[in-house]
């Protein structure tokens, strides 16, 4: 797994607020809580694909990574 394949610069406060209120990325982040690292990766990556890496989901993910860092968990 390549985390940092799905980290894609830096955003502020705003960008982030503005593009995580998407219904479609919250139930995402909702159905991977509790999952493995790997499933949770997987995901990621298909979502990107699916939303075809737009500079919304790239932001979503990157933030989800960020997180995922901060949490000591990667």
């Amino acid at each position: 797994m390549d985390w940092e394949s799905l980290r894609f610069g830096i955003y502020n406060r705003e960008q982030v607020q503005r593009a995580v209120a998407d219904p479609k990325w919250q139930r995402i982040r909702i159905s991977i809580k509790g999952a493995s690292l790997q499933s949770k990766y997987d995901t990621l990556v298909g979502y990107l694909e699916d939303e075809g890496y737009s500079k919304g989901a790239m932001t979503r993910v990157t933030n989800y990574v960020n997180a995922l860092r901060r949490g000591g968990l990667i």
